[in-house]
């Protein structure tokens, strides 16, 4: 099932992880990080990745994929509406691929500090300002 969709993968699609299976007769390309730092985080076991922190490159697998597998996945990681795939590059070896990720970028605003009254909501002025 050799296909023309290469998707690295990180977390539960690696092999002897929970979702593999889905990944059985694609082609293996091999182990490879990314070129580009991200940051993982894990919540109930499962790995997401985030393009917001520039902390370290990815290791995961990369593979080639068809369109239905494709399908399959984006339907168990919830794209777009959980995780979102975007392309990214790989390397192996001296070896660069363009390839598919799932990411899961946080929603709202960074916050500066741990104090939500040093953030941006409308409301926290007005409490500064009758706290002062």
């Amino acid at each position: 099932m050799e296909g023309n969709n290469l998707i690295f993968v990180y977390g539960s699609l690696r092999q002897n992880h929970v979702n593999h299976h889905l990944l059985v007769d694609a082609r293996y390309y091999g182990l490879c990080t990314t070129r580009e730092k991200y940051a993982m985080y894990v919540v109930s076991g499962y790995p997401y990745v985030t393009s917001s922190e520039n902390r370290y490159p990815i290791v995961g697998e990369l593979y080639g994929i068809d369109e239905e597998t494709l399908h399959t996945l984006d339907k168990m990681e919830g794209h777009p509406r959980y995780y979102v795939r975007r392309e990214t590059t790989v390397i192996q070896g001296n070896t660069e691929y363009t390839a598919w990720m799932y990411f899961r970028d946080p929603y709202g605003t960074l916050m500066t500090s741990g104090d939500i009254n040093d953030g941006c909501s409308p409301g926290s002025q007005n409490r500064k300002a009758q706290e002062g």
